[in-house]
């Protein structure tokens, strides 16, 4: 009888779990698709940063009254598998939109009719900005390299800054990203908008590991922006950096052949013999050290390859026609790679 009792009390527990489990599930479903406000249709710009977690896009949807709670809209990502398909931009928005209605605007990435989407990829130097921001009409060309040249901007609001000298440009900072641009911009809202996401992306984390090793977030971008140049993939920045990093510590030249094609703007796999003998601060060849400002704008992997180098024993590198990296310890190991990769 005992038995029973328990059997019949575990039956009626698992019954009213179950009723509350699906009450919460209707619940819920209901709520995600129930206005903020189903009688005031209230327009509202909103905007997503690049960068921004679904965690910050719901609390911002939440804090600007267009949803009513923002569990409900995290809730709903994750169960249709959003995440990676939201996108930045300006948005308009209504209260009488459901979250369903939210989502897939977010997905499309439906700016408004007066924006313009910019990718600026990893790597770009501040020409080729100049050529993607004006090929999309949004500056002259050549207005982008001259404002980095002439500008009069307020920089001590970026404490990243702080240790560049004062005769070098700012290429190295222009974060690379899809950023979305009124069409009326000006110069000055394009270039802040960039340096505003590098001073984002620049975690606290990341300076203060700077900092403990007794370098500058300027030497970091400059060893960074050449990291971006050479490493054929992401998953090998680390190595490339730990090759440069052991030359640096024993003062034995970089041997870049990116910044060999910074000066010539040739963009060859390897320098000709002619190209090492320019002269030049930006010839690793000829000159130990890091050249005198960066030769790129490098993306985040590149600065936390920079921050971080792996552990290696690695003196040399060579990318082959693939552009898988071939790593070496000592020059003799490097000249066999040379002739069985680069044939």
């Amino acid at each position: 009888m005992k038995i029973n009792r328990t059997i019949k009390r575990i039956i009626i527990i698992f019954t009213v779990f179950v009723l509350l489990f699906f009450i919460a599930i209707i619940y819920i479903q209901n709520s995600i698709n129930t206005p903020y406000n189903i009688q005031d249709n209230t327009k509202k710009e909103f905007v997503i940063q690049s960068g921004e977690s679904v965690q910050q896009i719901a609390d911002n949807l939440e804090n600007e009254n267009l949803i009513k709670k923002a569990d409900l809209f995290k809730f709903y990502v994750w169960r249709e598998n959003l995440a990676s398909k939201l996108q930045a931009g300006n948005y308009e928005l209504s209260t009488m939109m459901i979250i369903p209605e939210i989502a897939d605007l977010f997905i499309g990435g439906k700016i408004k009719s007066d924006q313009i989407k910019i990718t600026i990829p990893e790597g770009f130097l501040n020409k080729e900005i100049d050529e993607r921001l004006a090929s999309n009409n949004l500056i002259k060309k050549g207005e982008f390299v001259k404002f980095d040249e002439d500008h009069n901007l307020d920089l001590l609001r970026y404490s990243f800054l702080e240790d560049k000298p004062e005769n070098i440009g700012l290429q190295g900072y222009y974060f690379p990203d899809t950023y979305i641009y009124y069409k009326d911009s000006t110069i000055e809202n394009i270039v802040i908008k960039m340096l505003d996401n590098f001073d984002n992306k620049l975690s606290q984390d990341l300076k203060e590991e700077i900092k403990k090793q007794k370098k500058s977030i300027f030497e970091i971008i400059i060893l960074a922006s050449i990291i971006e140049k050479e490493a054929g993939f992401v998953e090998d920045m680390g190595k490339v950096a730990s090759v440069f990093q052991n030359r640096l510590d024993i003062g034995k030249a970089l041997e870049s052949d990116a910044t060999i094609n910074y000066i010539t703007g040739s963009g060859r796999a390897q320098s000709t013999y002619d190209d090492l003998k320019i002269d030049s601060p930006y010839n690793t060849y000829k000159y130990s050290g890091l050249p005198p400002a960066p030769i790129s704008n490098p993306g985040i992997e590149a600065i936390k390859a920079a921050v971080y180098p792996e552990e290696t024993d690695y003196f040399y590198f060579l990318t082959d026609k693939n552009k898988k990296t071939i790593f070496s310890v000592s020059y003799d190991e490097h000249l066999r790679s040379k002739s069985k990769y680069l044939k």
